[in-house]
């Protein structure tokens, strides 16, 4: 059995897969996001055992438009996407990359995470404690729907 482990990795180590998954037949092949390069952003990947990226996800520090708490600190969940091959589907991998950027929340003191969620795995992230706060709307850059989740840390 494979063994993954989650690692910090930089902005341009996503752009692979953030093309080949999450721009995939949509309009835009856009990879490299605002927010990227702040000091403040991580970006998380999982290595298989030959050193290779197969998950990717990014988290940056921005409230929820959905919460109204004032001072409320958030990160916000960007460009998760996994290797789309066989092997590495299905695995536990996405999960794995969930549970670390929700560790890193907590270490930063987070109240909440949020992210806009294509709706065909709306599924995977309220198994894993999220909520649908938003009615289904068409990503410009996608031109999929997508629903905003959140989850509250406290």
């Amino acid at each position: 059995m494979a063994e993954y482990r989650v690692v910090p990795i930089d902005a341009a180590d996503t752009h692979d897969l953030r093309l080949r998954v999450l721009r995939d037949a949509t309009p835009s092949s856009d990879v490299e996001w605002a927010g990227d390069e702040l000091e403040s952003t991580v970006h998380l990947g999982v290595c298989d055992d030959s050193n290779t990226i197969i998950a990717i996800s990014t988290w940056l520090t921005m409230p929820s438009p959905d919460v109204t708490v004032t001072g409320a600190a958030g990160l916000q969940l960007r460009g998760m996407a996994t290797d789309p091959s066989p092997a590495t589907r299905g695995v536990g991998v996405g999960a794995l990359l969930l549970r670390a950027g929700i560790e890193t929340a907590r270490e930063r003191d987070a109240d909440h995470v949020w992210a806009n969620a294509r709706t065909t795995v709306l599924g995977f992230y309220t198994g894993a404690g999220f909520e649908i706060v938003s009615d289904e709307f068409m990503s410009e850059a996608t031109d999929l729907p997508h629903h905003r989740i959140l989850l509250h840390l406290r």
